[in-house]
């Protein structure tokens, strides 16, 4: 069995295919990645959350499967000098909701998002008919992804705002 953070065991989420431009560890970058990282994986087998994952040698993170909760031990175990910077910010993810897709949209009253965003980005209002909507604050978001697992139609996604392109990968 695929190694799971608890959320995803009690929401029967598994792991879901690879993405063509994965997201990095947190406090680091794809330059400091292609430069410093040899391969040893000691940062995916820290991850307590077990969001962390490897391929072609070279951690990535799988949206979809588990939140970040940004206790530093990938950063920890790194044997690495400089390929983690603690010092700055973990990274530019933050949620990005289509809203069309979204239960509240169809009438059916749900909140799961709301309900497990700590830094409370994500907020219910109650006054767009027909069940309210979902509000985005960007600025308070952390891009940790609890809210991608707790989504049951997928309608959130993670959107790496450091890429000029402003790509958003859905719950890859």
């Amino acid at each position: 069995m695929a190694n799971l953070s608890r959320r995803a065991f009690f929401t029967r989420l598994s792991a879901k295919p690879e993405v063509a431009n994965p997201f990095r560890p947190p406090w680091t970058s794809e330059q400091r990645i292609e430069d410093k990282c040899t391969g040893c994986f000691e940062c995916v087998k820290a991850c307590p959350e077990g969001i962390l994952f490897s391929d072609d040698n070279r951690p990535f993170l799988k949206p979809g499967v588990g939140e970040c909760t940004f206790c530093e031990e990938c950063a920890k175990a790194c044997p690495e000098d400089g390929l983690f910077d603690l010092s700055e910010a973990p990274w530019r993810l933050t949620a990005d909701l289509k809203q069309e897709a979204c239960l509240l949209q169809k009438g059916v009253s749900c909140r799961t998002c709301t309900d497990c965003c700590d830094p409370r980005a994500l907020r219910f209002d109650l006054r767009t008919p027909p069940a309210g909507q979902i509000q985005l604050d960007a600025d308070q978001c952390s891009g940790c992804g609890a809210c991608l697992v707790a989504c049951p139609v997928d309608a959130i996604s993670l959107n790496d705002q450091s890429n000029t392109s402003q790509e958003s990968l859905a719950n890859a």
